[in-house]
């Protein structure tokens, strides 16, 4: 009688081991998720405001609030983003730095901002990020010639 219940017993402590595991696995994946769903509203922002600085043109007062939506961007780029997102956000900043108020090369905007998608994809999804360079696909931006 006694081995049946060490055998109960047993059974109930391993259903209870495997609940708690299968628990914590969902709580992890949900974190994952939340962190991924924020990651990507941040790298969102970051796109939207290098479109409103290129859109922004000669008009000072638009591009001061783009500067302004960059900078706040950034600020919250350097809490969440990976290491190849701000690696590839610092080359955007020297760039920007480097061509302030003069014409840019945009072939070399644009690759900045290729590597910097690149980057953001491997950070969201590395086994879809994989797939698709693997196709070698250029990333298209919009970048108006800027009028002074």
């Amino acid at each position: 009688m006694s081995e049946d219940w060490i055998v109960v017993i047993g059974g109930v402590v391993v259903v209870i081991i495997v609940c708690t595991a299968a628990m914590l696995h969902l709580r992890w994946a949900e974190r994952r998720m939340h962190e991924n769903t924020h990651k990507l509203r941040v790298y969102s922002d970051l796109l939207n405001a290098i479109t409103e600085l290129n859109l922004a043109g000669g008009d000072t007062y638009k591009m001061d609030i783009a500067k302004k939506n960059l900078a706040l961007t950034i600020n919250r780029l350097n809490l969440v983003g990976s290491i190849g997102v701000l690696k590839s956000t610092n080359d955007l900043l020297d760039f920007l730095n480097e061509y302030k108020d003069k014409e840019y090369d945009n072939l070399r905007l644009h690759n900045i901002l290729n590597t910097l998608v690149i980057e953001a994809r491997r950070d969201l999804n590395p086994s879809h990020a994989r797939r698709v360079e693997e196709s070698q696909v250029r990333y298209r931006f919009f970048a108006p010639p800027r009028n002074k």
